[in-house]
């Protein structure tokens, strides 16, 4: 089970000190990066022959105790085996006394890069196992799909152009830069002076250069919706609970 120890640097962190959940989206794509390498299924050796890419589908994230700066930490990672059309990974983050502070669940699929279309895992059992690394969970029940209730309006509060930082070497919007936008649609008052508590994010289309993707903003008490849209498609739905 890959486990990389590391400090919460000044640039992961808000103006709370705390861990920024954006932050934790990249150090955890990070040791996803890895914990696929040592499984020798990652992208730049076992797919690339098939011209396929791991993407992230969902992700469900429950921050117990948010790390803060300086604060020695110990991220766990493991593959968790298939489920469906998905292979999931999950992940936990320690303090140095082995108490979770943060805890997740993903759902990834493999993407052929040429047609950007999807590969189903049963033609992938040579390659990817289906059955887990290790048997434990951090959170027991794959992510879900993310549906905003009806009776919830929907205001739009932003145009996001698909800029250069936005993108990486997939071609289309890093699965990090979505959390810091849902971030941003967010009253300051709610984001400066509090905790989240728990994020869930489904990643629906891809966003590339030259698209423009509106953001939308819905309030349920302490849960926020934000929904990315180019056009009629709904690119990703983050709900976040304060």
């Amino acid at each position: 089970m890959p486990q990389q120890q590391l400090n919460v640097t000044t640039y992961m962190t808000d103006v709370r000190d705390c861990l920024r959940p954006a932050a934790f989206m990249e150090i955890a794509q990070e040791i996803a990066t890895i914990g696929a390498k040592e499984r020798h299924f990652d992208d730049t050796v076992t797919l690339e022959a098939a011209h396929a890419v791991w993407v992230l589908a969902r992700m469900h994230v429950r921050f117990d105790r948010m790390p803060v700066r300086y604060q020695p930490i110990t991220l766990k990672t493991w593959h968790k085996g298939v489920h469906s059309v998905f292979f999931l990974r999950d992940y936990q983050v320690l303090d140095p006394e082995g108490q979770v502070l943060v805890s997740a669940t993903s759902s990834w699929v493999i993407m052929e890069i040429d047609q950007r279309r999807m590969l189903r895992p049963d033609g992938l059992a040579e390659i990817i196992p289906a059955d887990p690394e290790h048997p434990g969970h951090a959170i027991e029940s794959p992510a879900g799909k993310i549906v905003i209730p009806r009776a919830l309006p929907l205001r739009k509060v932003a145009d996001h152009p698909v800029r250069y930082s936005d993108v990486d070497s997939n071609h289309h919007v890093n699965n990090t830069r979505y959390t810091s936008w849902a971030m941003d649609c967010l009253p300051d008052e709610l984001t400066f002076n509090h905790s989240l508590k728990e994020i869930e994010i489904n990643f629906n289309r891809e966003a590339r250069p030259g698209e423009t993707v509106g953001l939308l903003h819905a309030c349920d008490g302490p849960v926020h919706y934000v929904e990315g849209r180019v056009g009629d498609n709904q690119v990703f739905i983050c709900k976040l609970s304060f």
